[in-house]
């Protein structure tokens, strides 16, 4: 017997605020450690304005390559 399955339909239910719930605090209360939130590593904003400088440079000297205007020897 052949079924073509490309022509059933399939309904997604939303999602139960109250299920979520429980199984989110279940998950915080078996884990392991404490369950206190831990907080976030903070980046500064220096090695952040670091890294966007180093990207930038890279593309100029791709973009100057590209143009020409860099000869490297390989």
């Amino acid at each position: 017997m052949v079924e073509c399955r490309c022509c059933r339909m399939r309904e997604e239910l939303s999602a139960n605020e109250d299920v979520i719930f429980a199984q989110q605090n279940r998950k915080v209360v078996m884990g392991r450690g404490s369950v206190v939130n831990k907080p976030r590593q903070l980046v500064s904003a220096g090695w952040i304005i670091f890294l966007y400088l180093l990207a930038l440079l890279a593309l100029n000297a791709w973009l100057l390559r590209l143009l020409g205007y860099i000869t490297l020897p390989w």
